[in-house]
Formats: structure tokens, C-alpha cells, sequence
């Protein structure tokens, strides 16, 4: 890697934990019980979004009787008591990405659209809590993903400069926000669609965690 990396942020969803292959299904679980057909493909367009956002998305997509606000709470529901029976998967190789990056001594962040508390919440089942010094969540900045915020503040916090953080994402969004950061971003395909834009603006992309393994080692 010839980039001069100093710092590496993680998205969260999607990139540590494996949420997203557990929320897309609660999602059409939850739907369904108020007569909605709820797609993979309305969940992707959910990803790296905040919660009004994803609002708005839905509602635009199902109509006004669309019950959105009882809809997230069965999903929060569902998805508390999916976690606290089987915890919360880690995304494969994600471990193995940390270890690499501390071994080489590159600080590390989590910056997630996720809100802050949810976020530790799901580390803790996931047991990594303890493996990042800085989380930060979606509710700690004024402007979600694709702005740059979130990113410029982890930046802020590691006290590096954006030019010399490396971004991990897996949605549209999230590369964009790393873009508009001025930071490096290689996008990990997981459960959504690698696009156009994400190809367009990506430094590197790869189809797993042990790809990329096998390119910062090599």
C-alpha cells in the first residue's frame, strides 16, 4: 500500500459487523406484517443513511399510508432479540483487517450512520468493544453521509490529517463521504450492490475482507 497511511476508519455496518444480512430481513419481516412487500433492493437504498433520511426514502417508495415510525420499532424490536439470543455476527475477516492495521501501529476509528449508543451496543454483543479508542456515531455530527463530516471528525479525533486516512466502507454513501473527506477509501462489497459511483470513486474495491488482507500484505 503506497498511500502513507497514518490513520484507518472504519465504517461500521457492514464492514465489523454483520447487521445488515440480519436487518434486511427484519425489515421485510416487519413490512410484511402491515401488508408491505419490502425488497432487498428498498433496504439497499437505506444503507449509510440517517434514520429521517431513511424515512423519507421509504415513505417515498410505499405512500403515505406506509407506517413507517411502528414498522423501525418492531424492526429495533426484533433485531434486539435477535442479538441478545446469538449475539452479533462479526463480518468475515474483519478481525484479522484490525489486527494488521495494529500490528503496523495505524490508529483506528469506527465512524458509523448508526446512532452513538447503538453503536457501542452492538460492539459490546459483538466483543469488540475494546478494540477501538474512537466511535463515532451518526447523531455526533450535524450532516449524515455522503457529506464528509463524520470522517473529517474522526480525523480530528486521531489526530490526523484527512489526506493520510484510509476510509473502509461498503455503500454509495459512505464512499462518497470519505471522497468529499479528501481521505483514501477502499469499498468491501458485503451485502449491497457495488455502483457506478462507488467504482467511480473508490480508490480500490474489493469483494471481501481477506482480499484486501491479501493486497495490504503484499
Amino acid at each position: 500500500m503506497d498511500m502513507n497511511i497514518k490513520a484507518c476508519i472504519f465504517d461500521f455496518d457492514g464492514i465489523l459487523v454483520d447487521s445488515e444480512t440480519v436487518l434486511v430481513k427484519l425489515w421485510g419481516r416487519a413490512a410484511g406484517e402491515y401488508g408491505f412487500d419490502f425488497k432487498d433492493e428498498d433496504f439497499f437504498l437505506c444503507l449509510g443513511r440517517t434514520l429521517a433520511d431513511i424515512k423519507h426514502i421509504q415513505m417515498g417508495r410505499f405512500g403515505p399510508a406506509y407506517p413507517f415510525e411502528n414498522i423501525y420499532q418492531k424492526v429495533q424490536l426484533y433485531f434486539r432479540e435477535f442479538i441478545q439470543k446469538n449475539g452479533l455476527p462479526l463480518v468475515d475477516g474483519a478481525l484479522d483487517i484490525q489486527a494488521y492495521f495494529k500490528h503496523h501501529h495505524i490508529k483506528m476509528a469506527v465512524a458509523s450512520s448508526t446512532y452513538r449508543e447503538e453503536v457501542l451496543f452492538r460492539m459490546e454483543k459483538a466483543g469488540i468493544a475494546d478494540l477501538f479508542t474512537v466511535v463515532l456515531g451518526g447523531d455526533e455530527i450535524k450532516n449524515p453521509k455522503p457529506a464528509p463530516d463524520v470522517f473529517l471528525r474522526a480525523a480530528q479525533l486521531l489526530r490526523t490529517k484527512p489526506e493520510a486516512c484510509l476510509v473502509l466502507e461498503d455503500s454509495e454513501n459512505g464512499v462518497l463521504a470519505a471522497k468529499a473527506a479528501g481521505m483514501h477509501v477502499f469499498a468491501i462489497q458485503n451485502l449491497s450492490p457495488i455502483t457506478s459511483r462507488m467504482r467511480d470513486n473508490a480508490d480500490a474495491i474489493f469483494p471481501s475482507h481477506h482480499a484486501l488482507l491479501d493486497y495490504l500484505a503484499g
